[in-house]
């Protein structure tokens, strides 16, 4: 039942009706988002939030989000309002406080009266709150009974890129979406932040400037990150870099990260510890940075949000297919350079393979 037809629903109480229409779909009033996860994926989602604005400029669209991410999204100009939810306490709380939250964002979203609601999130605990919140059309992830709870449902396991599995969602209602890029977006104090840091640690632009995430970020969901890359990998790679011309070195991550800068700090000095930075500083910062380097997080996501080159390097238990280091050549280097994305490798990747293809970047920036 795509909105390009003229289709009546029931919107909110049993008396109000409205029609959406093809060619003019700006007149649904509240459009509904569940999007609970960890940082990376709210930034993996950014492209759902802008071409939904894009197709539904008037529309009040409220999202749910946990406490513990909604910093990184707090900025989004396409989302107008947000409803936060107790995610650490969903997640690993015990059976009545899980049941209390529960029912409090019941109770919340059913005030709201949403007209329309995108779940971009998998599990049968977000279909069910989305359904008792009593949004008339229902547009999510299926599972085995794909359409429990929904109207409108969409395959959930994916190979494919997660931005396009997200606009999927957009798609099956027959709403054009094209995926361009991520997106991170800054407060007016994070956009000022990135001068202050320079100028603090007297980094000029006589040098470039690398930041590398050496760690996995800070453990996500109560779940322990394995790290895929050795340590000593990090600080023979450093210590390349900075032979080869004046580089500055941003350890960046999270406080369970510090640990991991602190040993490649001892045996690389002129590496800088930025693992205190938020997100958004974080950000701020990696707009003066020239590569990325680093273990698959939110953060390396951030940095492809921002526009810079990225090297990822992943856990070999992902099931993502990776580039192989024979496909990357000169083409794929220009490319990776031109559209500031990212080049995955797993973690069995060497400091000679990922060395070269930094040099086939350097040879791009000049």
């Amino acid at each position: 039942m795509p909105l390009t037809e003229t289709q009546p629903f029931i919107l909110g109480k049993a008396h109000s009706r409205a029609k959406f229409l093809a060619g003019n779909k700006t007149d649904i009033p509240k459009i509904l988002l569940i999007k609970l996860g960890a940082v990376g994926e709210l930034v993996m989602a950014s492209p759902f939030f802008d071409q939904l604005r894009k197709h539904f400029p008037h529309s009040e669209i409220v999202l749910v989000v946990g406490r513990s991410s909604y910093p990184a999204i707090k900025n989004n100009p396409n989302i107008n309002n947000f409803i936060l939810a107790d995610d650490i306490g969903l997640n690993h709380g015990g059976v009545v406080g899980r049941s209390l939250e529960f029912f409090r964002l019941i109770c919340k979203l059913r005030k709201e009266e949403f007209n329309l609601s995108f779940i971009l999130e998998r599990g049968m605990f977000f279909r069910l709150l989305n359904c008792l919140a009593g949004s008339p059309v229902r547009v999510g992830f299926g599972s085995v009974r794909e359409d429990l709870f929904l109207t409108h449902s969409v395959p959930g396991d994916q190979t494919q890129n997660e931005s396009e599995t997200y606009l999927d969602l957009l798609r099956k209602m027959d709403i054009p979406a094209v995926f361009e890029k991520t997106f991170y977006y800054l407060s007016d104090e994070e956009e000022e932040f990135q001068s202050l840091f320079l100028e603090r640690h007297n980094i000029t632009g006589k040098g470039r400037v690398i930041a590398i995430a050496p760690g996995a970020g800070d453990a996500v969901r109560g779940k322990t990150i394995p790290r895929p890359w050795p340590v000593q990998n990090y600080i023979e790679l450093v210590k390349r870099l900075h032979s080869e011309r004046p580089t500055r070195i941003l350890l960046v991550g999270g406080p369970d990260d510090r640990e991991i800068a602190n040993t490649i700090i001892r045996s690389c000095p002129d590496c800088l510890d930025a693992t205190d930075l938020s997100f958004g500083e974080m950000a701020s910062v990696l707009r003066g940075c020239s590569l990325f380097i680093g273990e698959d997080s939110a953060r390396n996501q951030i940095a492809v949000a921002i526009g810079i080159a990225s090297i990822g390097i992943f856990n070999p238990a992902d099931s993502r297919p990776s580039i192989s280091f024979s496909t990357i050549n000169d083409a794929s280097a220009a490319a990776l350079k031109a559209n500031s994305s990212r080049i995955e490798f797993p973690g069995a990747v060497s400091v000679d393979e990922i060395w070269q293809l930094v040099e086939t970047l350097d040879d791009y920036c000049q």
